[in-house]
């Protein structure tokens, strides 16, 4: 008779001692994946911290000039109205730099009561001011004996009490605040004979003449039975008669026109689309190839698995320039804090425009809120999300890559940038 093998019980000891070794090796990940996001928080948060204090310092020194009485303190120097501004700027700082992290730096991490994270955070954030403060003052004194100019002194100090409260704030962040979970996902199969007749794929379109006749054929040819709506807000080079060509020869692919609407836009053009749609799903992909179509049958498949919404997130964008990433991410930040301010369903790319998502279930939403959507705005996902409950929403997700435009040029414009922050904050 073989010999059982001796059941191993991990000891609560060795279960924390594990627990701070993962933790440890994340923060070397984290280092070369979330530090540069956090410093950029952080010279925000130094902006917002130097506002606050002036504005405090200026509204005290409006109303009285009890408090500029001057006290010292070993070999620190201070008035009544210079902590408390200091106060202020420490709590500004604290609750901006918090919300950015929270959506952006560490927007992976585990869900956790706002009240116990933020209590984490704030002492984090109020330790390494502490520290900045001490270092900046006490290294000041040191530089101003061999830089005479006090100014230039000042600056030196606060460049090095900066970095190593970067580094310090960082490092109990990501041991302590946040929570950071690297996410395994399974790779999606997609049935070689699947039917994709429950599904209907809504592209809009506005002078897309370049592009729309071999998005037509690489989707019917790709997938089986298939419905594509092309919703199109009046194009005038050739784009709508193409819908209508192709129509003939596959009844499943139709041309929804509205070049005779009184509103025009995108968000309208796709809430249109889907009022219309009568299969189960749909789909919604950008007409220009920077959304992938071999991906629509990925989010068909999680969508047969019962998501509400299936949001094509974008995992890598190669040759964006710096500025158009920065734009991309101060939206996204936007995004996220108005997603949490309507305590509404959100996901990590709030932004994108390639989604599939449960057919009944938005037209519930758009029903529900008539009034609820920007019609010439341009990230209708982001809107429906918006008015989504969290609790009971569920959200999937597939991973891809943003592709460079193929033909065409992009529709986006200033006016597309102010329609999404009325949305945002409406």
């Amino acid at each position: 008779m073989d010999e059982e093998a001796p059941i191993q019980i991990e000891s609560l000891e060795e279960k924390q001692e594990s627990k701070i070794k993962t933790r440890f090796k994340r923060l070397g990940e984290g280092f070369r994946t979330r530090l540069l996001k956090f410093t950029i928080v952080s010279l925000i948060g130094l902006g917002v911290n130097l506002g606050a204090l002036a504005l405090t310092e200026l509204i005290i020194g409006s109303i009285t000039s009890v408090l500029d009485k001057e006290y010292i303190f070993w070999i620190f120097e201070f008035t009544p109205k210079g902590l408390i501004a200091i106060a202020c700027g420490i709590a500004a700082a604290t609750i901006s730099n918090y919300l950015l992290n929270k959506f952006w730096t560490f927007g992976e991490a585990k869900t956790e009561k706002i009240a116990t994270q933020f209590l984490k955070y704030a002492i984090v954030g109020a330790s390494g001011a502490v520290i900045k403060y001490l270092l900046t003052t006490a290294l000041t004194k040191q530089f101003h004996k061999i830089i005479p100019n006090i100014d230039n002194a000042i600056i030196a100090a606060s460049s090095i009490a900066f970095v190593v409260t970067v580094f310090w704030n960082y490092t109990w962040n990501e041991l302590w605040t946040f929570d950071v979970v690297k996410k395994v996902e399974e790779p999606i199969i997609v049935p070689p004979d699947k039917d994709y007749n429950k599904v209907t794929v809504i592209t809009p379109t506005f002078n897309e003449n370049e592009n729309i006749g071999l998005l037509m054929e690489t989707l019917t040819d790709m997938y089986d039975f298939i419905n594509i709506i092309v919703a199109d807000d009046g194009s005038t080079d050739g784009t709508r008669e193409q819908v209508r060509a192709f129509h003939k020869m596959n009844p499943n692919v139709v041309l929804l026109d509205r070049e005779a609407a009184e509103i025009h836009g995108l968000t309208i053009s796709v809430k249109e689309a889907i009022l219309m749609t009568t299969t189960p799903y749909y789909i919604v992909i950008d007409c220009d190839f920077q959304h992938p179509p071999e991906k629509v049958g990925e989010i068909a498949v999680r969508l047969d698995d019962g998501y509400h919404y299936v949001i094509g997130e974008r995992d890598e964008i190669p040759d964006w320039p710096f500025t158009r990433r920065l734009i991309s991410w101060g939206a996204k930040v936007i995004g996220k804090f108005s997603h949490f301010l309507h305590r509404s369903a959100t996901c990590t790319d709030v932004m994108s425009g390639f989604y599939g998502a449960d057919t009944a279930y938005s037209k519930k939403i758009i029903n529900e809120h008539p009034k609820g959507f920007r019609p010439k705005g341009y990230k209708i996902m982001f809107e429906l999300l918006k008015h989504s409950k969290k609790k009971e929403t569920r959200i999937g997700r597939v991973g891809y890559v943003f592709n460079p435009r193929v033909r065409g040029e992009s529709k986006i414009s200033k006016k597309h940038i102010f329609e999404f922050l009325k949305s945002a904050f409406p």
